[in-house]
């Protein structure tokens, strides 16, 4: 057996171990979340006005039944997509110039820093004056809320990159381009991910203040149906609003974040793959 055979082998054979039963994974998950609605089924006996998993589970149904589910879970995905590209895109790259420029990092850092510790609420009614009270209005919310975080956090990454590393490209002749592709990415990607993941949070806290704060800015149409349950005083209906925004952002953390975190921890050695995880 050649020395790539014996490689290839080695390394199928710690996917295969790295990789648990989808069971054994998902057991923390589904138990807690039992927990929890048996928690959420004792206190809303205890309180009237609370509707308890089934009636929510009833509206939830009903909501499928009409469509309505699927079109708020479509549209989440959509106008969420491509906000957080654009949100991402243009962070990564002005965090990229900010951990390269010290000049400019001192100058703009602070502000930044002001910017992302900022209530959401304060930028809606400014975006609806500017831009009217359109999606397009909650879209621009949603996308320049974001960017702080991700410009901070992919400086802060940028900033962390061992010297040596940096040295080591310089003395193998790499220009700043090549340096920034093959030598200061790869090392800053980890914190890069955090700042991501911290940006896509507060552009969903964006979307959702959006949301309750006027129906006329609805991208989704959770705005329709906070609405619609505000005039109406149907609690079920706004319980089943809240349990629709808690699964998408458990799909989108367990689907995507958790993994591509999972996997830079295992391509940097920090898991033991020899065990499942």
């Amino acid at each position: 057996m050649s020395r790539s055979d014996v490689e290839l082998t080695t390394e199928q054979s710690v996917q295969a171990r790295s990789q648990a039963p989808w069971w054994k994974a998902s057991a923390p998950i589904l138990i807690t979340g039992l927990v929890l609605v048996v928690v959420w089924a004792v206190l809303s006996l205890f309180v009237d006005t609370l509707p308890g998993p089934g009636d929510t589970a009833a509206e939830l149904a009903r909501m499928a039944s009409d469509g309505e589910l699927f079109s708020i879970f479509g549209r989440i995905t959509l106008f969420m997509g491509v906000c957080f590209v654009i949100a991402a895109v243009g962070g990564v790259a002005l965090g990229l110039l900010l951990g390269s420029k010290r000049w400019l990092d001192r100058g703009l850092s602070p502000y930044l820093a002001a910017l992302q510790g900022m209530p959401t609420s304060m930028w809606i009614p400014v975006a609806a004056v500017v831009l009217g009270t359109s999606p397009w209005s909650l879209a621009a919310v949603v996308s320049i809320g974001a960017m702080p975080a991700i410009m901070l956090g992919t400086r802060s990454a940028v900033a962390n990159v061992p010297p040596l590393l940096i040295r080591a490209g310089r003395t193998y002749g790499a220009d700043g381009g090549t340096l920034l592709r093959h030598v200061v990415l790869p090392a800053a990607l980890p914190g890069i991910m955090t700042g991501l993941e911290l940006g896509w949070s507060i552009a969903f806290r964006c979307l959702v203040a959006g949301e309750i704060f006027s129906g006329a800015l609805s991208g989704t149409g959770i705005g329709d149906v906070i609405d619609r349950s505000r005039e109406t005083g149907d609690l079920t209906e706004m319980m089943a609003t809240i349990m629709i925004v808690l699964a998408f952002t458990l799909i989108v953390d367990r689907l995507v974040f958790a993994k591509v975190q999972h996997r830079l921890r295992v391509s940097r050695g920090l898991v033991d793959t020899g065990l499942p995880h």
